[in-house]
């Protein structure tokens, strides 16, 4: 029910925005801990809502529901992720009262997606990009928020609308099953892996654009080029095989390594 393989990303995310914002060290700190109880109760109640679909066929092997299993009982899961978004309500309010904007942007997203809102390829997409956009406003309104800043979140915003794609190809095998519509499902593998591509070329632009307002030091510029020079190769890789089983390695090594890797870079960039 934590999620540690997503709530992780975007509560460093948070945390990293934050700092770079000149929040300071403890206040970062809370602040990730925020995002990280936003991410919980976000991703712990898409559990919730999918509780019924992660029943039947490959998902109920793949998605490990808790909720569709029996493991716990629908309403526990409820009262959990209940739980944790209200624990984030109180330390946004406590830490930085005007991220209660962003915060509930994020949690508007969580509802509609918790009640298929967003049931579409495109809005599936553009929520995910604009979760993570979110978050480093969040994040930011610790401190102050700059240009730099601002360029970030659009980088995470295609960072992770293009990723969609990539995560839609990883998941086709389950999915082309169910009566989940994904990018490759409605426009092909092909060309989704092209999209992907080129929202991570705009991306890795928008991840260097930061430099040249001068809100980072020079350590920003040299990882940040070693972010773009494994992206590129990443990006090339997959836009030429984008197949389920390589999505798969990339949405792992990839997609958390280089998001990780500019989380740091955002720190580092900005002591």
């Amino acid at each position: 029910m934590l999620r540690p393989n997503r709530s992780f990303m975007v509560s460093a995310i948070t945390g990293s925005a934050a700092f770079a914002a000149g929040a300071g060290l403890s206040r970062a700190l809370w602040m990730t801990l925020a995002g990280w109880c936003l991410a919980v109760g976000g991703f712990s109640l898409d559990f919730y809502a999918d509780r019924d679909l992660d029943k039947v066929g490959p998902r109920a092997q793949l998605r490990h529901n808790p909720l569709a299993d029996g493991t716990l009982a629908p309403k526990t899961g409820l009262i959990f992720s209940i739980s944790f978004l209200f624990v984030s309500l109180i330390l946004t309010l406590a830490l930085s009262p005007t991220a209660l904007l962003p915060w509930s942007a994020v949690l508007a997203i969580i509802i509609g997606l918790a009640l298929h809102w967003f049931e579409t390829p495109l809005t599936r997409a553009l929520t995910l990009g604009a979760l993570q956009a979110l978050y480093v406003l969040i994040g930011s309104a610790a401190g102050h928020l700059t240009p730099g800043l601002m360029l970030l979140a659009g980088m995470f915003f295609f960072a992770m609308f293009g990723g969609r794609g990539m995560i839609d190809i990883r998941d086709y095998p389950q999915d082309v099953v169910t009566r989940v519509q994904t990018l490759p499902m409605r426009y092909g593998v092909k060309r989704t892996a092209q999209f992907t591509a080129v929202c991570l070329l705009i991306a890795f632009a928008l991840s260097l654009a930061p430099y040249f307002t001068g809100d980072f030091n020079t350590t920003y510029l040299y990882l940040d080029l070693l972010f773009i020079a494994i992206g590129l190769v990443c990006a090339g890789w997959f836009a030429a095989r984008p197949t389920p089983k390589l999505a798969h390695i990339l949405t792992l090594v990839f997609m958390v390594g280089s998001g990780s890797l500019m989380c740091l870079t955002m720190v580092v960039g900005s002591l």
